[in-house]
């Protein structure tokens, strides 16, 4: 009976122990605001506008936009809040520019969409009417988010795209010769 009390008091010192050792959890935001994710973005040093848009069926939209310079471009980036579906949209307008008209866009979209299937990390998107290229990141936010897991998001999007610029715009000007 004693080696049984001796070892239910030890293993409860061992989980107790375990415990203390752990990291604590990170805060989680929820529900997720396009106000809180400012408040990340500004954490991380950035100043953002809030911009309001109307669509096509006179819905009004609001989205964080911001421009940050990289290495290798300046980006114009965007978050966009879709509550109905709880995921956080976020893309790099106009990362590229390969209007239709252009010989080279094709191969380039053919391209970038073999890359699209290799990446692990983003996607790239295109709109035929004006040719414009983002770079893009969807992020669910359905049990909420925590400022960390948002920020690396958010700078891992970034970095890739500065990255990946310089490798693009040259695949393109092979396209181009």
């Amino acid at each position: 009976m004693k080696k049984v009390i001796v070892f239910v008091l030890f293993g409860s010192m061992l989980i107790a122990g375990s415990s203390f050792c752990r990291k604590p959890p990170h805060d989680i935001v929820y529900p997720v605001t396009l106000d809180k994710l400012g408040d990340f973005i500004t954490d991380l040093g950035y100043h953002y506008d809030k911009v309001s848009t109307k669509g096509r069926e006179g819905e009004i939209s609001e989205r964080i936009s911001l421009r940050i310079s990289g290495d290798n471009g300046v980006f114009d980036i965007g978050v966009q809040l879709f509550e109905s579906v709880d995921i956080v949209y976020m893309y790099i307008s106009n990362y590229m520019s390969l209007p239709l008209d252009k010989g080279s866009s094709v191969p380039m979209l053919t391209y970038l969409m073999s890359q699209n299937w290799d990446m692990t990390f983003g996607k790239f998107e295109w709109d035929i009417d004006d040719g414009e290229l983002r770079y893009s990141h969807t992020l669910p936010i359905d049990d909420g988010i925590s400022k960390e897991t948002f920020q690396a998001y958010f700078t891992t999007m970034l970095n890739v795209a500065d990255e990946r610029l310089p490798e693009l715009e040259s695949t393109l000007e092979d396209f181009e010769d």
